[in-house]
C-alpha cells in the first residue's frame, strides 16, 4: 500500500504493565540495571482515552536501557474489579531483549544479585542468550551478538538506513 511515508525515525520503548510498579522497578533498576528517567503520575482524560477507563489513575516509570536511547517504560494501573486471571498468549509480544557485551558476566551478575536465570546460556542461530523473568512472570531475554553487534539487524549486516 504506498503512499507517503509515516517519518518513522526508530525505536522509541516498550511499555510492560506491572502489578507492583516497586517491585518491578526494583528488579529492573537494580537488576537489570535500567536507568530511571522519569516518574510520572498517570490521570485524566488523555489516560482514559488510552486505557478505556473513567477516572483511572495509574504511575509510570521510564527506565533506560543504558547506551541504547530505548526506553523500558513500567506501568501500574488497576486491574478491573472483573478481571479473570491472565495468562500469557500464544501469539503477540513475547519478550524484552537486551544485548549485553558478556553474556556469562550477566548471567553471574544476575545470580549475585539474587536474580534467578531461567537457563544456564544457550546459543540459538549463532547467537548466545538466556531468559530471566520480572516479578509478574514477563521473560527478559539477554542476548549476546558474535563480533560485538549490537542488535539483529547490526548482526546481519543492516544498518538503520539500509533499504
Amino acid at each position: 500500500m504506498p503512499g507517503a511515508p509515516l517519518g518513522i525515525r526508530g525505536f522509541s520503548h516498550v511499555c510492560v504493565r506491572v502489578s507492583d510498579l516497586e517491585r518491578s522497578l526494583a528488579f529492573y533498576r537494580d537488576g537489570l540495571g535500567l536507568w530511571v528517567i522519569f516518574d510520572v503520575s498517570l490521570d485524566g482524560p488523555g489516560l482514559d482515552a488510552v486505557t478505556a477507563g473513567s477516572g483511572t489513575r495509574g504511575r509510570m516509570v521510564g527506565c533506560l536501557v543504558p547506551g541504547s536511547g530505548v526506553t523500558v517504560e513500567l506501568l501500574q494501573l488497576p486491574a478491573p474489579a472483573d478481571a479473570a486471571p491472565r495468562s500469557r498468549p500464544a501469539t503477540g509480544y513475547t519478550n524484552i531483549s537486551l544485548t549485553v557485551s558478556d553474556l556469562d558476566a550477566a548471567h553471574r551478575a544476575l545470580e549475585e544479585r539474587g536474580l534467578r536465570p531461567l537457563q544456564r546460556p544457550v546459543e540459538v542461530g549463532g547467537v548466545r542468550m538466556f531468559f530471566v523473568a520480572d516479578p509478574d512472570g514477563t521473560p527478559i531475554e539477554l542476548i549476546e551478538f558474535p563480533d560485538g553487534a549490537r542488535s539483529s539487524a547490526e548482526h546481519n549486516g543492516v544498518r538503520g538506513d539500509d533499504r
